[in-house]
């Protein structure tokens, strides 16, 4: 194997740093948003990446008009596809505008990997293995963060990294010069063995239940903060439909809920009362691995009163006023029909007319689905997204095998 030249070296040393920046700075990420939203409003952090992705859709066109003399309609039009993709993602993210900063940071990533990627790979297969090492990174990036206090794991971060990456590499597709030469066997068992080192990564973190946590955390008492709370990288769990426009997501059935809110009633509304004033406390302490019941309860208590506390500030009748009382009186909802036992020996339920209140002020015909516990995968059981994993994870062993061993192919006689 030829020993890395200098220009290869400089450029993998980029990729290096860039990721460092990325890693370092997650500690730092909320400090940042408080310090900008204390001066600005936050949809600017939106705004400001929506800005970035045109001027770099502008540049890319009028690159190719430059270099190519004649700008094809199909290349304009997929530089054009993955703008308004980025654009409506960024748009769609206004409510937490600091997300869309995934897209700047795997973006960056994504050109620095192709570069360093191209003085080794000379075949198309260079984007491939560009988005696979991007979302490699990204998935590397959530459990640094899930290890850092104060910050949570969150599959929707690794989507946003990965579509990052796909997306910068469809555009470099376009925009880089075509590749000379075709697809080897070499680069297709590279690229198998990137696809099994994701397919690794993820099945770990599917696997990073909060009852597992718990054992490692019996080990390693360091890791005790990791096993509270939200702070849990997988939970499956169900979706219940409480009726045809409410649903809510629980670790436990409706069976499992009906007989602990029938039978643990009196102690569960006392461990809720005593976390009336302190509930960051209550989650730094209670496992949802532990008692799933109770700590499902008292968060839908907190979305709860927080909706109807966020409902207090905004101008009655307004559309975001009634969204507030919709969320407040479902999620009301849900504790009475759930929690029921439990929620009527605490101090929580709403008395009689503040309950009218609520109700007469929803949108009784809006659909909800409950944010608390949104983190829970209901779509697949454990033991069916492992099976998938395992088949994939073997399929592309075997390709690697049988690219491994298949004969080089011969020139015809002359």
């Amino acid at each position: 194997m030829p020993l890395m030249t200098r220009s290869s070296l400089l450029r993998w040393l980029a990729v290096a740093l860039w990721i460092v920046v990325i890693f370092t700075a997650i500690p730092f990420v909320l400090g940042l948003r408080e310090y900008f939203v204390a001066r600005w409003p936050a949809e600017l952090i939106g705004i400001g990446v929506i800005l970035v992705v045109v001027s770099l859709c502008a540049a890319g066109l009028v690159f190719l008009r430059r270099q190519r003399r004649r700008l094809h309609v199909k290349d304009a039009a997929v530089l054009l596809v993955v703008t308004t993709v980025l654009v409506t993602w960024t748009w769609r993210l206004m409510g937490q505008p600091e997300e869309a900063v995934h897209f700047l940071e795997y973006g960056i990533l994504g050109v620095l990997l192709f570069r360093a990627l191209r003085t080794g790979i000379q075949d198309s297969s260079v984007f491939v293995a560009g988005t696979l090492i991007g979302i490699l990174v990204g998935i590397f990036d959530e459990i640094i963060q899930w290890l850092v206090p104060g910050r949570f794991w969150d599959f929707r971060d690794i989507v946003l990294n990965g579509g990052a990456s796909i997306l910068v590499q469809v555009a470099l597709s376009v925009v880089a010069p075509a590749p000379s030469s075709p697809i080897s066997r070499r680069s297709l068992q590279r690229l198998c063995r990137l696809a099994a080192a994701v397919v690794v990564l993820l099945s770990f973190c599917f696997a990073a239940t909060p009852r597992r946590a718990n054992r490692l955390a019996e080990l390693l008492p360091t890791l005790e903060s990791l096993v509270s709370g939200d702070e849990t990288i997988s939970e499956y769990g169900h979706l219940h439909r409480l009726d045809d426009l409410t649903s809510f997501r629980s670790r436990l059935s409706l069976d499992d809920l009906a007989h602990e809110d029938g039978s643990r009633a009196v102690e569960v509304a006392a461990m809720l009362d005593a976390s009336r004033h302190k509930y960051a406390d209550f989650l730094r302490h209670m496992s949802p691995a532990v008692d799933p019941f109770t700590y499902e309860a008292r968060v839908h208590l907190f979305a709860r009163d927080r909706s109807a506390a966020q409902a207090r500030k905004l101008t009655p009748s307004t559309p975001a006023h009634r969204e507030s009382m919709t969320v407040a009186f479902r999620e009301n909802l849900i504790l009475e029909r759930v929690f029921g036992a439990a929620l009527a020996r605490s101090s929580y339920p709403w008395a009689p007319h503040r309950r009218l209140a609520i109700e007469s002020a929803q949108d009784e015909n809006s659909v909800v689905v409950s944010k608390v516990g949104a983190h829970v995968i209901t779509a697949v059981s454990e033991s069916t997204l492992r099976t998938v994993m395992v088949a994939i994870l073997v399929a592309l062993v075997i390709c690697d095998l049988l690219l491994r061993n298949r004969p080089p192919s011969r020139s015809p006689p002359v």
